[in-house]
């Protein structure tokens, strides 16, 4: 590097320099190569301008996903995917409060930077960590979906596959109106849990250490009652978390069943405190999303959903590829929800089911599981108003060796059911090699 060569090293009187065997020459020491070598990576590694990605931008489905908010957020842009920077027209302090693809807009940090500067996470932020729960996808992918549609506190959000919240949790976060409907019990429970700790008051999360124990054991004898449901549900979702850990691995033996259930509420408590001081500094606004246990198949029983909604974010489950259930074993037993009954209810899962279209010699179940995904893309259409968008979040995997193509059949169901296709944006998953899905596609259509 050309500031290793740099003579103003030879003038430093501040280190102390080295010499040569022979004293031939003289070498910078190594407090000035470490600050050339921060010096230089500075300039290669760092974006230079006043309006930045962010360092979570790792994927071409990033940088697409990033055109995608601009279009939605701004009057005109022009991105610098070599620079990592962005120029465009539009309202600043509106694109500061909303982007979650750059970390600087006008030399000041967005809403986003923050809120992953205070968690730590670019996903596990506000309650979205609230409890592990499979096949979840990002959250930042739903406030670009919501930016890039263009909602408002005047629009309506509906995620009939919601599972765990993620979208409802999200759009509630960014002050839109939502509706999540899902038809596990448990899904419900967490769905409503994240959205009511945002509303709930600070005193109510006031437990002392003898409290948390006398609450343990109360739970463990079943007889656990309290006057707030938020703190109902939230007590036993935690005992869940806590006892599941256990079951999966030794490693928390040390610090006991109650030292654990402390450590996990006191997590759930400081997110609420960290959210709560964002929320009070940047004056947001939250929405409370309206949470339903039903059935995407029976979508049409609730008369008040046809052709309210703006916008449909969505990702329907991976019952072939993934056990969805098998982590709420322990929350089912507990509660006496018979796992068949819910299981039952799944895409897929229904055996009496006819087929009405032949799949290639695909498993049955996966071809069943398609019949009631065409029937769910009908239900979103009927639910969406005219001009009305639809993003669904699909991946490919395999069962029995036989790859399934689940994006591209679901991007014919979307066009065969009277959806205008708009785009598709594929985002690979990062992480563990193991995983069922190894990437998603965004695809997205329009209700004419």
């Amino acid at each position: 590097m050309r500031n290793l060569q740099n003579k103003k090293w030879l003038n430093s009187k501040s280190q102390s320099k080295q010499m040569t065997m022979f004293g031939t020459h003289e070498f910078p020491s190594y407090e000035e190569i470490i600050e050339a070598y921060s010096k230089e990576f500075t300039n290669y590694i760092l974006p230079k301008g006043d309006t930045t990605f962010g360092f979570w931008m790792q994927t071409l489905a990033d940088l697409k996903l990033l055109d995608l908010e601009l279009q939605g957020l701004t009057e005109g842009y022009v991105i610098d995917p070599i620079n990592r920077t962005v120029d465009f027209e539009g309202d600043d302090e509106l694109i500061r409060l909303r982007i979650a693809h750059l970390e600087k807009v006008k030399n000041k940090p967005t809403l986003y930077t923050e809120i992953i500067d205070k968690f730590g996470d670019t996903n596990a932020y506000a309650f979205h960590n609230l409890y592990p729960y499979k096949g979840k996808f990002y959250p930042r992918v739903v406030r670009t979906l919501i930016n890039a549609f263009k909602l408002d506190d005047t629009s309506l959000l509906l995620d009939p596959f919601n599972g765990s919240g993620t979208t409802t949790h999200e759009a509630s976060l960014m002050g839109i109106k939502s509706v999540g409907i899902d038809v596990t019990p448990m899904g419900v429970v967490l769905s409503e849990l994240k959205n009511n700790l945002l509303f709930i008051e600070e005193k109510d999360l006031n437990f002392s250490l003898s409290e948390l124990r006398d609450i343990l054991k109360v739970i463990e004898g079943k007889k656990w009652q309290h006057s707030n449901p938020t703190i109902y549900k939230l007590m036993l979702v935690i005992y869940f978390d806590t006892i599941d850990a256990f079951a999966r691995t030794s490693r928390y033996n040390k610090k006991g069943k109650l030292g654990l259930f402390i450590e996990k509420f006191n997590y759930i408590k400081d997110c609420y405190k960290k959210i709560k001081n964002i929320k009070e500094k940047y004056k947001l606004d939250f929405k409370p999303a309206r949470i339903i246990q039903g059935d995407i198949l029976k979508l049409k029983e609730f008369e008040d959903i046809k052709g309210a909604f703006d916008v449909v974010i969505t990702s329907p489950p991976y019952y072939f590829s993934i056990d969805y259930v098998g982590k709420d074993k322990i929350a089912y037993d507990y509660l006496g929800v018979e796992m068949k009954d819910v299981e039952s209810k799944y895409l897929g899962m229904r055996t009496n089911k006819q087929l009405h279209t032949s799949y290639n010699n695909l498993p049955l179940r996966v071809a069943i599981y398609y019949e009631d995904l065409k029937e769910s893309i009908k239900n979103i259409f009927w639910a969406l108003k005219p001009g009305g968008k639809l993003a669904i979040i699909v991946g490919d995997s395999s069962v029995s060796g036989k790859k399934i193509p689940t994006t591209a059949i679901t991007k014919k169901f979307c066009e065969e059911v009277g959806f205008k296709f708009i785009d598709l944006i594929f985002n690979p998953l990062l992480g563990a090699r193991n995983r069922a899905i190894r990437g998603e596609s965004i695809i997205i259509c329009e209700k004419p």
